[in-house]
This record gives C-alpha cells, structure tokens and sequence, in this order.
C-alpha cells in the first residue's frame, strides 16, 4: 500500500462496498456493516485522527509557550 496521509487513510476504509465485496460476504456481514450508524463511525474517525497529535503534544507543548512568549514581548 502507497504511503498516505492518515485521515485520507481512515476515508478510504469507510469507502461504500462494491458489489464484488458484497459477493464475498455472508448476510449476516453485510446486514451488521448496514447497522453501523455513519455518526459512530465518523466519531470513531475523529478520534483515531486525534490520537497521534495528543501523543505528540506534551513533548512539544514547550516549543509552543516559547513561540507564544517571544511574540508577546515589546520592546
């Protein structure tokens, strides 16, 4: 698989099932994947997406109150 972005990648699992891969399932699949509510996946989405920026941001956190003071100040 190509490299992509992560929310490009995530878009693409929630992509609409092809009549090929419908083929490929039994009833019970296809009638649990029809059941899953598009607000639930798309909440699960988002919250995947969150995860590396929320791993990243405490280690990083200082580099942002730096930026922050170094403009604040008047001279």
């Amino acid at each position: 698989m190509d490299q992509m972005p992560l929310q490009t990648y995530i878009q693409s699992l929630s992509a609409s099932l092809t009549a090929d891969q419908m083929a490929n399932m039994d009833p019970e699949e296809i009638v649990r994947r029809l059941e899953v509510s598009d607000l639930t996946f798309n909440c699960a989405k988002v919250f995947v997406a969150m995860i590396p920026v929320l791993m990243f941001y405490p280690f990083l956190q200082r580099f942002f109150v730096t930026g922050m003071v170094v403009g604040a100040v008047k001279e």
